[in-house]
């Protein structure tokens, strides 16, 4: 009989437990999805890629001959790293004939647009312009299988 009884106990336990978790599970506020730019901002970035950058990236953001793309891989081996430490390559190295030459709102618009091209959302502020504003925003690790 106490067997019984402890098996009964337990049973109940587990399922008082399973209760709480759903209800803790239904109480925590819902993450939304992290948007990194606005749409007006990567369209400013596309104008100032086409100006500054396709000649060597290639206008599909695709590379050409000995520079990389900037989808794809380039998405891959940059997922999870701060977006600053882009920005911050882009405002010293780029573009290669005329590094730094771009202003800070540039490069904004710029990682903006290569974003976009990469599957970030879209969301309802610019971008920062600055490192300390982008140190604590990652390049996000997924994209869609359609990205070269």
């Amino acid at each position: 009989m106490r067997g019984l009884q402890a098996k009964a106990r337990g049973a109940a336990l587990g399922a008082g437990l399973l209760a709480l978790t759903v209800q803790v599970a239904q109480a925590a506020p819902a993450r939304a999805a992290m948007s990194y730019y606005t749409t007006a901002q990567a369209e400013r970035g596309a104008a100032t890629y086409q100006q500054s950058c396709a000649v060597c990236h290639g206008a599909d953001l695709g590379g050409a001959f000995d520079v990389p793309p900037l989808v794809g891989r380039f998405a891959a081996n940059w997922a999870g790293a701060p977006l600053s430490q882009l920005f911050d390559y882009m405002a010293k190295a780029m573009p290669l004939f005329a590094p730094g030459t771009l202003t800070p709102a540039q490069n904004a618009d710029l990682l903006a647009f290569m974003l976009r091209e990469n599957g970030a959302p879209a969301g309802s502020r610019d971008l920062p312009a600055t490192l300390d504003g982008l140190k604590n925003m990652m390049f996000p690790k997924s994209t869609p299988a359609s990205v070269k």
